[in-house]
């Protein structure tokens, strides 16, 4: 009995105190933001500041022709339109597969590592370089 008695006691003497500290710690956090770096119309809540963004994506009215891995393209239009991958100049089948693996490894292209090679072979089927013979496939020059 004398045991919960002094439980009981300890709590009602630590409420006040912890209290207590989260007071100062509130009154102690930063509530006002440099106007330099916060954009006007910036939301601050307890030091926290938060710039209201708008970000217009660009539309476009292009679509990938009709083929065979057309269905892979949706994966591009992630972080480009159909109209700037269409503009792209030809490529041939492997410059295809070294751009597609370039977007995967070194931007974070969320397609996976067994659809490349459908991709790029419906990219190059659409509007690719055919390689011939005493042609660079680099620079397309001859040699």
């Amino acid at each position: 009995m004398k045991t919960r008695l002094r439980s009981r006691i300890a709590l009602v003497g630590a409420v006040p105190i912890l209290l207590g500290i989260a007071l100062a710690v509130d009154l102690a956090w930063p509530r006002t933001a440099d106007p330099q770096i916060f954009a006007e119309g910036s939301v601050s809540k307890r030091g926290q500041n938060w710039a209201k963004v708008s970000v217009e994506l660009p539309t476009s009215e292009t679509s990938f022709p009709p083929g065979d891995g057309v269905e892979i393209t949706p994966q591009c239009l992630v972080c480009h339109s159909a109209g700037m991958v269409l503009r792209q100049p030809p490529l041939t089948l492997d410059e295809w597969i070294g751009e597609i693996n370039k977007m995967r490894n070194a931007f974070g292209a969320p397609l996976p590592a067994d659809q490349v090679e459908k991709l790029a072979k419906y990219l190059y089927s659409i509007d690719g370089r055919r390689s011939q013979a005493g042609t660079a496939i680099v620079d397309g020059q001859s040699s």
